[in-house]
């Protein structure tokens, strides 16, 4: 007899889960124990995050400056993401810190509607408290407190930002051994020198 699927209680509201986002005191040990401990890798480092100067970023209301370092790989289908706040603005990352906490601290969505996506994770009681924007385009990143009940944060990453992500993945894919931990000064650097282009 045929085993029985699973019931289905509902529909996702997100989907599946595309990054899973680690807050960490020192990305470098961290990637090693992926790479180590895991098998994880190769890593993609940023070492200065994002951009130079820092990406647009409001928190809670506020316009903040987020100095980073950042690694990046995948565990099967989903990215990795290891986050190391450099300098003591408010973040998310520093309250994660400050409560004494380190390692898993977001759920990454990539989302086809972010309006639509706002609004479904505000009903079950996500509320945005961190945006992370880039000039000259109108696709922010935002963070959501979760309920405590469910412990990570939400991300929601707008469709448009997946040129970014696959590059990522086509360099870690074409990686033919060597140091595991590829590094760049930004990510803007590295979509640079992957040529990658945004509609």
């Amino acid at each position: 007899m045929a085993e029985k699927p699973p019931p289905v209680l509902s529909s996702p509201i997100l989907g599946e889960a595309t990054q899973l986002g680690f807050v960490v005191r020192d990305v470098e040990s961290a990637m090693r124990h992926w790479i180590e401990v895991f098998g994880v890798g190769p890593f993609i480092c940023m070492e200065q995050g994002v951009s130079q100067p820092p990406t647009p970023t409001r928190h809670r209301g506020q316009p903040v400056s987020v100095e980073l370092k950042l690694g990046f790989a995948y565990l099967g289908d989903v990215q990795i993401e290891l986050i190391e706040q450099t300098n003591d603005a408010p973040s998310p990352y520093t309250e994660f810190l400050k409560d004494g906490r380190e390692g898993l601290q977001h759920l990454g969505f990539t989302v086809e509607d972010p309006a639509a996506a706002t609004r479904k994770v505000e009903v079950a009681g996500y509320r945005p408290v961190y945006e992370i924007g880039v000039t000259g385009r109108n696709m922010p990143i935002i963070y959501y407190d979760s309920p405590p009940l469910c412990g990570p944060m939400l991300e929601l990453v707008p469709a448009g930002w997946q040129p970014a992500r696959h590059a990522v993945w086509e360099a870690i894919d074409a990686w033919e051994g060597g140091d595991p931990v590829l590094r760049f000064e930004t990510y803007a650097d590295f979509l640079e020198q992957a040529d990658v282009r945004f509609g």
